[in-house]
């Protein structure tokens, strides 16, 4: 599977086609009463896929460094890094990884994580505010900016994940998609968006220890919406026949992170993205995957060492995506490269 990117050549701007969008977003900002795995059921694909295809995924994972696993010491020196790989979501599994960190955490000089809850209140203030971030505010809707039957089957989509039609019109198509890729299951979840992170900031909170943000969020919401609205438009078009995570997707995503193999599961989901039948050639999409892996992983994880490196303190806790931890580009292999020595810690 050599074929799936671990690298692109994004520069900035640019167009990111919104299959490709939908199709990384469903495992980045998730990897949510009711558990998650009683709302959310379906077949783990992982077990299902075809042999040859798993035969690629499992030579490929071999390939790939840090592949599995969640939790990690990286040391220099005195310097004594804990990291954690997250999923954005609510899960009662989560409870054994809280208890785990929990140590690490009341001991740490410092907590970095993607965001803290003070840029997270400005963020949601921010949007609460502009709401030209994430809704088309002027001009027509999407309903009349697509032709009949292409919005009636996205319209169809929204309803079939909880969206009403209404409100999907008026939503950006990279947040559309992005929505879309979050299966309806998930959404009737009490506390949905009270995943691992938001969980280890109220450890944070209690100990008294200081949470630094690795990123400004603003920043990866204006590259997300880089790209001419109606340039958005037209490659939503291209999400109805190509995209849509259903059950069985969110499932295996969900199933696969507490499992430590989200390598796993975002190689098999690539792979059969780029073996789908599609008037694009599978060129232009692995060039397209390569960009957005470029844009939402491998170019933040490169930008948050330099943070890491520069937080005074020698124990520290990183809490992270669980995607931004495996491969070359990932967090643990540049730490790495920067002369961490790096452990896997057994849950």
């Amino acid at each position: 599977m050599r074929s799936v990117p671990r690298r692109g050549a994004w520069t900035g701007g640019g167009g990111l086609r919104q299959p490709v969008r939908a199709l990384v977003l469903a495992g980045l900002t998730c990897l949510a009463g009711a558990p998650l795995w009683a709302a959310c059921t379906g077949t783990d694909l992982r077990e299902t896929a075809a042999p040859a295809l798993r035969a690629e995924v499992a030579a490929e994972l071999a390939a790939t460094p840090y592949a599995e696993g969640l939790s990690w010491i990286a040391t220099r020196g005195e310097r004594r890094l804990h990291i954690i790989g997250t999923m954005h979501l609510n899960d009662p599994r989560h409870d054994r990884l809280v208890q785990h960190m929990t140590p690490a955490i009341e001991a740490a000089d410092a907590v970095l994580l993607e965001v803290n809850p003070a840029d997270k209140s400005r963020l949601n203030r921010t949007l609460g505010t502009t709401p030209s971030m994430v809704f088309i505010t002027e001009g027509p809707s999407l309903i009349d900016r697509m032709p009949a039957d292409d919005w009636q089957q996205i319209a169809d989509q929204a309803q079939a994940a909880g969206i009403p039609a209404f409100m999907a019109a008026k939503m950006r198509p990279w947040f559309l998609s992005m929505s879309l890729s979050v299966p309806r299951c998930a959404r009737s979840i009490r506390d949905v968006t009270e995943g691992l992170d938001a969980k280890l900031m109220q450890v944070a909170e209690a100990a008294e220890v200081p949470m630094l943000s690795l990123e400004d969020p603003l920043r990866l919401f204006r590259l997300l919406d880089a790209a001419p609205l109606e340039e958005q438009v037209a490659e939503l078009r291209s999400y109805i026949a190509m995209m849509g995570v259903g059950p069985d997707d969110f499932y295996t995503m969900v199933e696969s992170y507490f499992d430590g193999a989200v390598q796993e599961y975002t190689l098999l989901q690539l792979e059969q993205f780029l073996r789908a039948d599609s008037p694009l050639p599978r060129a232009e999409r692995e060039a397209q995957v390569a960009e957005l892996l470029e844009l939402l992983l491998y170019q933040r994880n490169r930008d948050w060492i330099p943070v890491i490196e520069a937080t005074e303190g020698r124990r520290l806790v990183v809490a992270v995506g669980a995607a931004h931890l495996p491969g070359d580009d990932g967090v643990l292999a540049l730490l790495e490269a920067a002369g961490y020595r790096i452990e896997q810690v057994p849950l």
